[in-house]
């Protein structure tokens, strides 16, 4: 027995190379058929949105249409690394290959537990917000990923998180896809009964393509900018076909255009509180803490207060609110008013507390504007209504502000208080007077929206 074992070992010392290439060989050739197995995908779904990178946030390549074929190359998470006719390479959401973003046959309802819900464009707080919903509004639930829920939200899909959200398991064969507007079902009507009549539709976004045929495969012609209005010819499904001023004729998605049934250029800025995006900027933050109270209180801290007790009141009304920033930390003045500019916010409200060269030898709050003609009815809208508050209104007054002249949207500055002023600090640093405060500026936008 001892010999047979000796000569055992003797033929694998010497044939170990070739016994360990063939177990090689033999679990590469698994790997491979099994690889052969998953390489290729057939799509299922009317249209799958194909991507530059892995995720929601990267750019669009195209669209792929029922019953193609795709290559699978490589998958990183749950997107698949797809190779399309020509040799085009691009990305697809794994579980929408079966599940279109357009038309979906197998999702599930969903209903939204709080108004003001936001739906955000990748599954991070951080990442471009799109748009709200309503409580009790139905949605379809596309994907859920640990604290999130992907939904449809008008020509794509969205984000909300768990909190804001309660999963019903009923298949969504009939529900509708709230759209991005954060429109009610009775906007949803007129727009139909608006159609029927369309004279002209302006772009609401810039980089709206104007394309050759209605679909978004088509050719591009050209891009437009934003509140571009053109002639309307006809529709076809969720297409328009328009007629530009120097004589372009094209196709643009319904979804990114208002209507009009007059031949003037429509007015695309919202209409009331609910349907508006309000951009609201805490002044100062992280290493610059603002102006200083006699107790050593600075202001850094008190504006983001207020700033998310206005927050917390306009929710409540629908409307699609925006943060320059939601923690202590710093922003420079440039990226606040820009983030107005890119929001193409309705109203752009910077919170501060003033402060006097001396202690004690100011008191009050004053509204302030930059442009006349942008700025004006938004600050008198909102300091008429500034009542009530235990500290003597100073009126509306020109204010030369970076976030003010920097800003392209109907602006303005609140100085809510002197801070180095006992008196007013007395009311500063009170929960009551911020919620007044944030009470009083809701009243002002619906004021500045009628």
């Amino acid at each position: 027995m001892k010999k047979i074992i000796h000569l055992f070992k003797q033929y694998l010392n010497k044939y170990w190379t070739f016994i360990l290439i063939a177990i090689l060989l033999i679990i590469s050739t698994t790997s491979t058929v099994a690889l052969a197995n998953l390489s290729t995908v057939t799509v299922k779904a009317n249209a799958v949105n194909v991507r530059v990178g892995p995720g929601l946030s990267y750019d669009l390549i195209t669209q792929v249409k029922k019953d193609e074929k795709l290559t699978i190359i490589d998958k990183k998470n749950s997107w698949w690394q797809v190779r399309l006719a020509g040799d085009k390479v691009g990305w697809v959401a794994s579980w929408l290959v079966d599940n279109t973003e357009v038309s979906p046959s197998s999702n599930h309802i969903g209903i939204i537990s709080q108004n003001g819900a936001n739906v955000y464009k990748t599954d991070d707080t951080t990442s471009e917000l799109l748009g709200t919903l309503q409580a009790n509004q139905k949605v379809n639930v596309v994907y859920q990923e640990n604290n999130w829920n992907q939904i449809l939200f008008g020509k794509t899909v969205g984000w909300v998180q768990n909190d804001d959200i309660q999963t019903t398991g009923k298949i969504a064969d009939t529900v509708n896809k709230p759209d991005s507007k954060n429109t009610e079902n009775n906007k949803t009507s007129n727009r139909k009964l608006k159609e029927d009549n369309i004279k002209t539709v302006t772009t609401i976004q810039a980089g709206v393509t104007l394309r050759e045929n209605a679909t978004t495969s088509s050719a591009e012609i050209t891009k437009l900018p934003a509140n571009k209005t053109m002639t309307f010819l006809e529709k076809e499904n969720d297409w328009y076909k328009v007629k530009t001023k120097s004589g372009t004729v094209g196709w643009v998605a319904s979804w990114l255009v208002s209507i009009s049934d007059t031949d003037k250029p429509v007015k695309i800025n919202a209409n009331n509180l609910s349907e508006a995006t309000i951009v609201l900027d805490a002044g100062h933050g992280g290493k610059d803490v603002g102006a200083e109270s006699s107790t050593n209180k600075h202001e850094a801290g008190y504006t983001l207060k207020t700033v998310k007790a206005i927050r917390d009141k306009l929710k409540q009304s629908g409307a699609n609110v925006i943060l320059t920033r939601d923690s202590d930390k710093t922003v420079a003045l440039g990226p606040r008013a820009r983030l107005s500019n890119k929001k193409k916010a309705d109203a752009f409200i910077s919170i501060h507390f003033d402060s006097s060269a001396s202690t004690n030898s100011a008191s009050g709050f004053t509204t302030y504007y930059y442009d006349n003609a942008r700025d004006s009815k938004l600050a008198s809208s909102i300091n008429s209504q500034l009542k009530g508050l235990k500290l003597d209104n100073r009126g509306t007054a020109f204010g030369d502000y970076y976030v003010l002249r920097e800003n392209d949207r109907p602006s303005v500055l609140l100085e809510m208080g002197y801070i180095n002023s006992d008196k007013d600090f007395a009311q500063i640093k009170t929960k009551a007077y911020r919620e007044k405060i944030a009470d009083d500026v809701y009243r002002g936008l619906q004021e500045y929206f009628k």
